[in-house]
């Protein structure tokens, strides 16, 4: 079996980062699930999409940034920079782990792995790297 290339994670978080919520529903399953460790909740399509929309409201400017990504049976584990400008013009990010697992070209779930109290502020959006590696 061919292991999946990943370009539909690219065009999710792509989507997500321009606002375009539509594009990313787009690259979810019908069913897929977002599952959250800050509320330990598995999400369905609409539930996300009002998450979606109160962060794009919070952030207008948004960037999924230093980006590594490893392959796992079925998947992927992304490793990854959130950063975002807030309404107040304030810089921040948050480091961040997902686990996709894609169906037929399309993700199936996601594992978000989160600590929003570990926000912290940034100079650039686009070229915030992790703190220690």
């Amino acid at each position: 079996m061919t292991e999946p290339d990943g370009s539909v994670i690219d065009r999710f978080y792509g989507a997500l980062a321009s606002g375009h919520l539509a594009d990313a529903l787009g690259c979810l399953t019908p069913d897929a699930r977002v599952w959250h460790c800050f509320d330990g909740i598995a999400h369905d399509r609409d539930s996300c999409l009002e998450g979606w929309k109160a962060l794009l409201a919070a952030f207008p400017q948004r960037a999924f940034v230093d980006v590594r990504r490893h392959p796992i049976p079925g998947g992927f584990v992304q490793q990854q920079m959130m950063t975002g400008c807030s309404v107040s013009g304030a810089l921040v990010a948050w480091p961040v782990c997902v686990v996709i697992m894609l169906q037929d070209g399309q993700i199936s779930r996601i594992d978000e792995y989160i600590d929003r109290a570990g926000k912290f502020t940034i100079t650039d959006l686009h070229s915030a790297t992790t703190p220690g590696l």
